[in-house]
């Protein structure tokens, strides 16, 4: 008896000890959207990601690229501060990190011409300070709906 106790203590332990051990590498993953679609009148909707790193030495800073369902639009690559997340050197790091995005962010067609893409999307990774960076993810497309001129 005394030793399926103590079997069962040791394997307890060594699953309680694996649990929060996510790695060196950032580990991100999309967890959806604030709103199911953006409009002409949206000012704002945020991004949301789960941003994992076992030994804690995450910068504060998110990358990410919008692309649109137009292939000539342009798309630049940027970044936004995460807040506090940097601050956790040595520490495992389990945070929700919501990216807003703003109308200048998201509204880069012209509503006179005939270019009017009908969704986004976004390619979003993260860097620690040791140089790993997290699998480049992509989030799930974003309809947009614009007023008929």
């Amino acid at each position: 008896m005394k030793k399926f106790l103590f079997l069962f203590l040791v394997i307890a332990l060594a699953a309680a000890c694996k649990k929060d051990s996510y790695g060196p590498v950032p580990i991100l993953t999309f967890e959806g959207y604030t709103v199911p679609a953006v409009d002409s009148n949206t000012n704002s909707f945020e991004a949301i990601f789960r941003v994992k790193d076992g030994d804690g030495d995450i910068d504060s800073s998110i990358f990410y690229t919008i692309h649109y369902h137009i292939p000539s639009t342009l798309e630049v690559q940027d970044n936004k501060k995460m807040p506090d997340i940097g601050q956790n050197a040595g520490k495992s790091v389990n945070a929700q990190v919501r990216v807003t995005l703003q109308k200048i962010d998201f509204q880069r067609w012209v509503e006179h011409t005939g270019t009017r893409p009908d969704s986004l999307w976004m390619e979003v990774f993260v860097q620690d300070r040791a140089g790993n960076i997290s699998d480049t993810i992509k989030t799930t497309k974003i309809p947009i709906y614009k007023q008929q001129q």
